[in-house]
């Protein structure tokens, strides 16, 4: 009966564990992603502002805040020791692919529903950011096989 009990308490601390890395992890992948849509949603807010058409407005606050998450989530969120030009070319495809989910969704939101775009680009961002999270989680900076321990 003892062993069965330091078994299951033995299990209970392994889930524990892993429980509260995710936790820790989303947490800090959060952090980023607030920095990310700061930088993002604030240069497309001043580029609408001063005229720009707001999808180019788009696809240069996308990039800032790009350049921004790559670094971090790399670094810090993700921890990755994977070869530097193989997690770029990862974190590309998935930004691109996240880019033209939220341009279209941009495009539908403002366009077709007739959201004004800076309201519109709050509802792109969402789902870029699940989208995001998800795909550089588990292929660019392939988490589950090559990351430091935290």
């Amino acid at each position: 009966m003892d062993l069965i009990k330091r078994k299951t308490l033995l299990r209970i601390r392994v889930i524990k564990n892993i429980g509260d890395r995710v936790v820790k992890r989303f947490l800090k992948f959060g952090t980023v992603g607030v920095f990310n849509t700061l930088i993002t949603f604030v240069s497309f807010s001043m580029l609408v502002t001063i005229g720009l058409n707001y999808l180019i407005a788009n696809i240069i606050s996308y990039g800032l805040g790009v350049l921004n998450s790559y670094y971090w989530n790399k670094n810090w969120v993700f921890n990755s020791i994977e070869e530097t030009k193989r997690v770029l070319w990862k974190f590309i495809v998935v930004n691109v692919i996240t880019l033209l989910v939220n341009t279209v969704t941009l495009y539908i939101l403002v366009d077709y529903l007739k959201f004004y775009p800076i309201i519109g680009q709050l509802f792109s961002i969402c789902i870029g950011m699940v989208m995001n999270y998800f795909f550089n989680k588990t292929w660019t900076f392939n988490i589950r096989r090559k990351t430091i321990d935290e």
